[in-house]
């Protein structure tokens, strides 16, 4: 499955609290300037409202401004907005206007139902600002507790697969048979590729965690490879990644493919050259995408050709990421191409 990553909005709207944003200044002092801006956005929409409809709906203009001052100052803030609103409309919008006199006989209960109305969409924002903020400190808690389990096991799979690699090499050294020294150093070398592969798959989109920036992680992974393949400038490794999303455990089978391709490369490709170019290239196409490891080294020796060991990995590695590999080579270079099929 590829994907692209959303911001969560609820996040968003429950940090809008203007008496947390302003943490130096009195909340009272806040609440008194929210309710006065609020109120304000009121007294302007009614003026416009009577362009067209003069006192039409005196209070029901005030309710949704009355809510959104509950919900940026929190309970005092709407209460106050409430009473402003409640008055100006009174004083200015009923009949008599310029008094607070009732020309009507039903004005009077009118304006009581109105307050009360009002009076209760203060305590429903207020409850549910309260419950928002809840929900979003318990969340952000909840993550934080994952994050913290998910640093420990990658700080274990790290320390386990650097005990692994160095078990391997101790015991190739240890070895007297040159074709299970051979076969050690292979499975140690495999085995720090996999571990490079992980430290370059990290926990970077928290609120996906199973999705995998490609691009970000395919540039980390290249950089530890030109360190841990000492290109030194020599062999330039270029990466070309368009931005998409895919599953933790594909985007891993895709990491291993990357190095194993370029570790061959570097070891094979620039026989008796003192430089080349290996591309790592991802490209998003409708029905997938299509993954392209490619050199302008002299071709891979036909010991790496179908049929070796390297090549059983390969395919392996390309069947776990849900791909076809498809490979060319000779003397003007060697080109991989594995296409990834979109899952749903």
């Amino acid at each position: 499955m590829f994907s692209y990553f959303n911001t969560d909005s609820l996040a968003r709207i429950n940090r809008l609290d203007l008496i947390d944003l302003a943490p130096r200044i009195s909340p009272l002092v806040v609440q008194i300037i929210v309710a006065i801006t609020f109120t304000a956005f009121a007294i302007a929409t009614r003026e416009l409202i009577n362009t067209w409809a003069i006192g039409a709906g005196p209070y029901a203009v005030n309710v949704p401004f009355i809510l959104l001052a509950t919900l940026f100052g929190r309970f005092r803030a709407g209460l106050m907005a409430l009473a402003l609103t409640t008055a100006y409309s009174w004083y200015f919008v009923l009949p008599a206007m310029g008094s607070f006199s009732f020309e009507e006989p039903g004005d009077g209960p009118r304006t009581l139902v109105n307050g009360v109305i009002g009076l209760t969409i203060v305590c429903l924002g207020d409850v549910t600002r309260n419950a928002g903020r809840w929900l979003l400190l318990e969340k952000e808690q909840r993550i934080a507790e994952r994050d913290m389990l998910l640093v420990e096991v990658d700080h274990r799979v790290k320390n386990n697969l650097a005990i692994l690699s160095s078990l391997l090499s101790l015991q190739q050294q240890k070895s007297e048979n040159t074709e299970v020294k051979v076969a050690l150093s292979k499975a140690a070398g495999r085995v720090h590729s996999l571990a490079k592969a992980y430290e370059s798959l990290r926990y970077d989109n928290l609120d996906n965690i199973a999705i995998v920036d490609m691009h970000d992680f395919l540039t980390r992974l290249c950089g530890s490879l030109r360190e841990a393949l000492t290109l030194d400038g020599r062999i330039e490794l270029i990466v070309a990644a368009e931005p998409c999303g895919l599953s933790r455990d594909r985007a891993g089978a895709v990491g291993l493919l990357v190095n194993e391709l370029v570790t061959n490369a570097v070891k094979h490709a620039f026989a008796d050259r003192d430089k080349g170019t290996i591309r790592v290239e991802l490209r998003v196409v409708p029905d997938g995408a299509v993954l392209e490891v490619s050199d302008d080294g002299v071709g891979l020796p036909d010991i790496i050709r179908d049929g070796a060991q390297g090549t059983q990995f390969l395919k392996a590695f390309a069947q776990m990421a849900k791909g076809e590999l498809d490979s060319e080579t000779g003397d003007q270079g060697t080109r991989h191409i594995c296409i990834l099929e979109e899952t749903p």
